[in-house]
């Protein structure tokens, strides 16, 4: 997988860069998306000269607040429909669950917005919730802006100190990706046994 990613793009040459940052793009929009191996693939680049470093962090970070720019729309766009038909629910949600979800993001949101590039999975949710509560757009997009520099540099980081080794790099992304669904399953548990125990709080 990366040996084909690392190919494609030094095909490309200096357009490469584009598909970093769409790359980084998609993350928030499609989870599943390995966005972060083609991130780290630009650290790789950069050892290389093949890439401008300077370059790479401005492409993946554009990319990444293009990408939460779009589901903070999205989030805006769900407000307005639930506005117009509360009654109505829209892929099993509700505009009661909506309500719930905008308290929960004018209280913690931004520091939900500051955190979001370094959750994998939930990232591009965030973006969606700020814009159903209305946050500030500008606001919304700076935190996320901020987050993603933060996150992009460490990534980039990492590519650069494993230099041109794509074994190594390999491994890193399996160990790495490892990390991601142990934290992701962690945390729906936490979610699942917390939801368990307010149902049954009332009956003790």
């Amino acid at each position: 997988m990366v040996e084909f990613l690392d190919n494609l793009i030094r095909a490309l040459g200096m357009a490469g860069v584009l598909l970093l940052g769409l790359a980084a793009m998609l993350e928030y929009l499609v989870p599943p998306f390995p966005g972060d191996t083609i991130t780290l693939l630009g650290g790789v680049y950069a050892v290389r000269g093949s890439h401008p470093w300077p370059l790479v962090f401005l492409v993946v970070t554009a990319g990444s607040v293009a990408g939460a720019a779009i589901n903070y729309w999205f989030g805006t766009w769900l407000a307005r429909r639930f506005e117009a038909k509360p009654d109505a629910s829209f892929l099993g949600l509700t505009h009661a669950r909506l309500a719930t979800v905008q308290a929960k993001m004018r209280r913690g949101g931004p520091w939900l917005l500051l955190a979001n590039r370094f959750l994998p999975g939930i990232r591009g949710v965030i973006f969606i919730a700020a814009g159903a509560a209305r946050m500030p757009r500008s606001n919304a997009l700076f935190l996320g802006a901020l987050s993603a520099m933060a996150h992009n540099a460490l990534v980039l980081s990492v590519g650069r100190a494993v230099g041109g080794n794509l074994e190594r790099l390999e491994g890193l992304m399996a160990r790495y990706q490892l990390a991601v669904v142990v934290l992701v399953v962690i945390g729906v548990l936490a979610v699942l046994i917390r939801t368990l125990a307010r149902r049954r709080s009332p009956a003790t």
